[in-house]
């Protein structure tokens, strides 16, 4: 599925193998291998939503420095309520 993604984020989540550069406004991720991201968006009530999204090798998602917004090469795969993220354990 072919498109693309801006959104408003209370918490992103990397895992996998992804590369990090700075510039003046955004940071860019570039995906080392296929990804995936999970974005929590939390909605007026203040209800949180999980979003996935599969990136590409050498897809690039941008986050803002001084907004809320992350900007994704795709579109979302699946969602599901409230925040979904998992920590590391060890």
């Amino acid at each position: 599925m072919a498109g693309h993604t801006a959104l408003e984020f209370t918490f992103i989540d990397f895992p996998g193998d992804w590369s990090r550069a700075p510039w003046m406004i955004f940071v860019q991720y570039t995906a080392n291998a296929d990804n995936e991201v999970l974005v929590v968006a939390e909605g007026a009530t203040g209800t949180k939503t999980t979003y996935w999204f599969k990136i590409p090798t050498g897809g690039e998602v941008w986050v803002s420095y001084s907004e809320n917004l992350v900007y994704l090469p795709e579109r979302c795969v699946s969602r599901g309520e409230g925040d979904q993220t998992r920590c590391e354990e060890g």
